[in-house]
């Protein structure tokens, strides 16, 4: 059976076990709980990470149903894949997988969806809910979102205005 010893060396009798073990457990209670595990993503997630990575896809982020997010990267792929500027330019014109992209959009979901592809580039922009996407393919990336779209009320005829001079 082991002693228990004091500072100076010697068995202390008024010590209790019961004091050292409760200072060990509140030493081993200030430690920090383990992490629980997230829970797994749903499998439609799953399944749109593995088509992401197979095609080379990196999504930056997203704000759009995952069918939705699926078609966009899809057709993405498919416009710099299908590049029919391959023979004159090594690279795919911007301009038109932009075109592409946001016409297949307003076909497919209504109007007022905006596209911006590139290198390089800043934005700042307002969407409606549930119609943001921003991904890179290659060395790509794409800006693709909608905004909404409201009828414009006619502003008062200035012929009934009266205007006293």
């Amino acid at each position: 059976m082991e002693r228990q010893r004091s500072y100076n060396g010697r068995r202390n009798a008024n010590e209790n076990p019961k004091k050292t073990s409760q200072y060990t457990l509140q030493r081993s209670s200030s430690l920090p709980p383990l992490a629980r595990a997230p829970p797994p993503p749903p499998p439609n997630e799953l399944k749109l990470a593995a088509m992401a990575v197979d095609l080379n896809v990196r999504l930056r982020s997203a704000d759009m149903p995952l069918a939705m997010q699926e078609r966009a990267i899809r057709r993405a792929r498919a416009l710099l894949d299908d590049n029919p500027d391959n023979a004159k330019r090594p690279t795919p014109n911007p301009t038109r997988l932009a075109m592409c992209l946001k016409k297949e959009f307003d076909a497919l979901y209504g109007p007022a969806w905006h596209c911006i592809v590139g290198k390089s580039f800043g934005s700042f922009v307002t969407h409606a809910g549930g119609g943001f996407l921003y991904f890179s393919v290659d060395k790509f990336c794409f800006l693709l979102f909608k905004t909404e779209v409201r009828p414009l009320v006619k502003p008062p005829s200035l012929l009934r205005l009266k205007i006293n001079n």
